[in-house]
């Protein structure tokens, strides 16, 4: 019996712990984050860290821990590998993403969202077939979003500017959800995340395969000799003209 009566309690614990709303504010404009999380309708600033935290780090470090920390050697820096996706596979992504939300029955509530984007770049073309492709990627998921979001504040723009030498992006999103929709959204979307994935790294496997087996072909069809086969008349005239010579 005390077995039942706990395994309940901790039942409508993880029930009640699944109903907390949490959200996020996150901001990127003019090159800069901002990101803060939202739980209960409290919102704590996550990045970048307020000034008054940082000067108080800065004081609490000693001068031996400053000279400790110049005598330690340089780490070199690992970059972060991030999947190299093509425009298609980004899409999928997007898709698959979205259509996890749809599992729920009802639209999600945003805040805001807001997303301006201005295509360009040093080669014309490129910047033009960028643009374009923006624009039908989100052409393509407005009616996805439109059925599963309730957007309240929203704004939306794409340009192009041929003067430029990059592209500029801002973009802001601040929603809230419960903490059981997200594993709902992790569940529905990382089976189909995972599958792209999956494809991702067979693609480009596929396509070090052929580039290498390219210059392979390349490398041994300029140094492989040219052989000359004689041919059968050549020789019989030149067994001919022995025979004339030794009479």
């Amino acid at each position: 019996m005390i077995a039942l009566i706990i395994i309940g309690v901790i039942v409508l614990l993880i029930a009640l712990i699944m109903l907390i709303p949490v959200g996020a504010d996150i901001g990127y404009e003019k090159g800069r984050l901002k990101v803060s999380a939202k739980a209960c309708g409290m919102l704590m600033p996550l990045y970048p860290k307020a000034p008054e935290e940082k000067e108080e780090k800065k004081e609490k470090k000693t001068e031996a821990e400053k000279q400790a920390s110049k005598d330690k050697p340089a780490k070199e820096k690992k970059s972060l590998q991030l999947p190299q996706f093509s425009k298609e596979e980004l899409l999928e992504v997007a898709k698959a993403g979205i259509g996890a939300v749809g599992r729920f029955g009802k639209k999600l509530k945003v805040d805001r969202f807001m997303l301006h984007y201005t295509a360009a770049g040093k080669d014309p073309y490129n910047t033009a077939l960028t643009f374009a492709y923006v624009n039908a990627a989100l052409s393509s998921l407005a009616p996805m979003c439109a059925r599963r979001f309730t957007v309240k504040d929203c704004s939306v723009w794409t340009d192009v500017d041929f003067n430029k030498d990059s592209m500029e992006l801002d973009f802001g999103l601040a929603m809230s959800i419960r903490i059981g929709q997200i594993m709902a959204i992790l569940i529905g979307a990382g089976f189909k995340v995972l599958g792209i994935i999956k494809r991702n790294k067979a693609r480009l496997k596929a396509e070090a395969a052929a580039k290498a087996a390219e210059i392979n072909t390349a490398e041994t069809g300029d140094n492989q000799p040219v052989m000359i086969e004689k041919s059968d008349n050549s020789e019989n005239i030149q067994t001919e003209e022995r025979k004339n010579s030794n009479g």
